[in-house]
């Protein structure tokens, strides 16, 4: 059997989160093809047999990966992780489809550019400076006084390179460690950014535009994490709607993903909650990393994923879809960011079986496997695994938490006791 149509999505890097999306397009009954810009794939990686064709970057020039892709009736093109953002926006220029602006890219990749592109249209932000120079961000760093700063690759992603410095001897070891360094998402560390740290209450945003409008798909807060690390939180509450804090929070984050030049597709934003009011921390124009969309689904209804296949495939009930998903009936939700206290190889595979007992769990994955070396767990980019927790109620969910801790320390113990 053979079909033509204008069925065709285009996937750019479909690893991580973004490995859903293909299944969740072809469930709909149509096609995708996969883009990768490296022959170097994550390990939470697509699934060749989700495509009808897989196209490298590495393996072809632009011209005739555009060549290929023009023998397509291509009805849209998503970047499915971090990775993907400027091929995916590159690719879209060239087609009628709902894109955001290549001209502006940058600032929905570089970490400096997108704080500047708050503050050219007025959005409050953070004290920032950028170079390649050692000696130019040294200088900087002095005249600001800001005493802590965050240093961070501009084109990294998650905590790769992600330095908390109080000194110039700091920021000196943080440079020489991370300078010509490849990061996690194949870019070569040339230049870095310094950026104030920001104090406050850290939330997780996550939303999908359709020519400009937004929705906010959910919305988490940070709890616990330890004063001198860097995304170290514990966990993650699912924050509900028409509540003062979540109003707050959307008014900002609306602004920013119009500064940013976010008009379709989905979008993770992480925003800092200070006594002056939202601050932005970075932005990804691509669905939420770290997520198990299946738990969201349970809670609310409807997921950042859902919502994000919804708009490519009806994008005229957009406005409509998202009046009557406000709505909707939310119940409590505890994102848990699993934790190793010990560090080794693995040498046995992870007993899932005693977490039967916690009747609020309702997802968990747990990554290391046989041969791994897992490290002690110190920021989000070592993080071993996740879990949900659901239940509307919240001492449930907190009596089920504490048991949770337990068990996984126990877990963890026996994947590295021989």
């Amino acid at each position: 059997m053979q079909t033509r149509g204008k069925n065709v999505i285009v996937i750019v890097n479909g690893w991580y989160s973004g490995r859903y999306l293909a299944p969740a397009f072809v469930g709909h009954g149509y096609e995708c093809i996969h883009v990768s810009s490296t022959e170097k794939t994550s390990r939470f990686g697509y699934n060749p047999l989700d495509y009808i064709a897989n196209f490298s970057l590495e393996r072809s020039s632009l011209s005739e990966l555009l060549a290929r892709l023009h023998a397509y009736s291509v009805k849209a093109i998503i970047p499915g992780c971090e990775s993907g953002v400027v091929l995916a926006d590159l690719l879209s220029d060239n087609f009628a489809v709902p894109r955001n602006d290549a001209a502006t890219t940058s600032a929905r990749r570089n970490k400096f550019q997108m704080i500047e592109a708050l503050r050219k249209t007025g959005v409050p932000s953070m004290r920032q400076f950028a170079s390649q120079s050692l000696s130019d961000l040294l200088t900087w760093y002095s005249e600001s006084e800001l005493g802590t700063v965050i240093f961070k690759p501009t084109m990294g992603a998650r905590s790769d390179g992600v330095v908390l410095c109080s000194s110039n001897n700091d920021i000196i070891a943080a440079f020489s460690e991370n300078h010509g360094k490849t990061n996690v998402t194949g870019v070569v560390n040339t230049e870095f950014v310094i950026q104030e740290r920001l104090q406050g209450e850290e939330l997780m945003v996550n939303s999908v535009s359709c020519e400009g409008d937004h929705f906010i798909t959910d919305m988490w807060i940070g709890v616990g994490g330890l004063e001198d690390r860097i995304s170290t939180d514990e966990y993650a509450e699912l924050v509900m709607r028409r509540t003062e804090i979540f109003e707050k929070v959307e008014r900002y984050v609306l602004d920013t993903l119009d500064a940013l030049g976010i008009r379709n597709g989905a979008a993770h934003c992480e925003v800092m909650l200070t006594v002056n009011g939202p601050r932005l921390i970075e932005c990804g124009a691509r669905l939420s990393g770290a997520q198990l969309f299946a738990a969201v689904e349970e809670a609310q209804g409807y997921s950042q994923l859902s919502v994000t296949v919804e708009t490519v495939l009806n994008p005229r009930q957009f406005r409509w879809r998202a009046n009557a998903l406000r709505a909707s009936r939310q119940e409590g939700l505890r994102f848990v960011y699993m934790c190793s206290n010990r560090a080794g190889h693995v040498v046995n595979n992870p007993d899932l079986s005693p977490f039967a007992e916690l009747a609020t769990l309702e997802r968990m994955i747990v990554f290391p496997e046989i041969g791994d070396y897992l490290p002690k767990t110190h920021d989000s980019a070592g993080r071993p695994g996740y879990a949900f927790l659901l239940s509307s109620d919240n001492q449930a969910l907190e009596r089920d938490y504490v048991r949770f801790r337990e068990l996984e320390s126990k877990m963890f113990q026996r994947l590295l006791d021989a």
